[in-house]
């Protein structure tokens, strides 16, 4: 039986590049078995997971491929969840999704990511610009052997804490969620947030890349 006690809520470590790129793969299914990064770069599940590793293992802050962007929950050793997080443009005033093009860049292979290139106008709907100093949350993911146990809402607790520490006139914290996925909605409903802006995508494609084809932008005052 599960002891509520025993979990333990920590910053990420290189131990744990093995689980976060899996949070982040389940992550970006988003409950489906639609894996629309590989789709995109063109490449099997498996070759994400080991380019995700690698970029993990580069420790550069500030983007949602970022291992210090992290908080894992740990039960017996192990961790079960995980949340991504950071403070958009707290490094160098760079905007995550250059840091994140310049990670992918240098660690993917080059034809693959020229290929995306074509594809651009497809995705560009539902590609979210992100508010620069506002904390941003991505990446959710718990255990099954683990869910119900309100993981999710400790993590995020844990990453505004955090968010406070870096900034303390930090005002706002911002998410994305797609729309088909109604229970990570509810339990961010539940932790205060609400629904800002959705984005919605008329290309048949993009359904080639995104689980669902609207996302939603929820965020909630600090």
């Amino acid at each position: 039986m599960i002891d509520d006690n025993k979990y333990i809520i920590r910053k990420a470590t290189l131990d744990d590049v093995e689980f976060i790129a899996t949070v982040i793969i389940e992550a970006e299914k988003s409950m489906t078995n639609n894996f629309g990064l590989a789709n995109f770069f063109e490449l099997s599940e498996e070759d994400i997971r080991k380019y995700i590793i690698q970029i993990l293992e580069e420790e550069v802050d500030g983007c949602e491929f970022s291992l210090s962007s992290f908080f894992v929950a740990e039960y017996d050793g192990e961790p079960v969840s995980a949340l991504g997080g950071w403070l958009e443009g707290y490094y160098d005033d760079m905007p995550s999704a250059l840091l994140k093009a310049n990670l992918v860049g240098y660690v993917f292979p080059k034809g693959n990511v020229l290929k995306t290139r074509e594809k651009a106008d497809i995705v560009k709907a539902l590609q979210i610009e992100r508010e620069m100093g506002t904390y941003q949350l991505e990446y959710s993911y718990t255990r099954d052997d683990h869910r119900g146990h309100r993981l999710i809402q400790r993590l995020m607790m844990a990453h505004l804490a955090y968010a406070k520490e870096l900034d303390p006139n930090v005002k706002k914290a911002q998410l994305h969620v797609f729309e088909n996925n109604p229970t990570i909605i509810k339990v961010h409903e539940r932790s205060g947030y609400h629904i800002a802006k959705r984005y919605v995508s008329d290309n048949p494609l993009a359904l080639e890349y995104y689980p669902y084809n609207v996302e939603l932008l929820m965020e909630k005052e600090l």
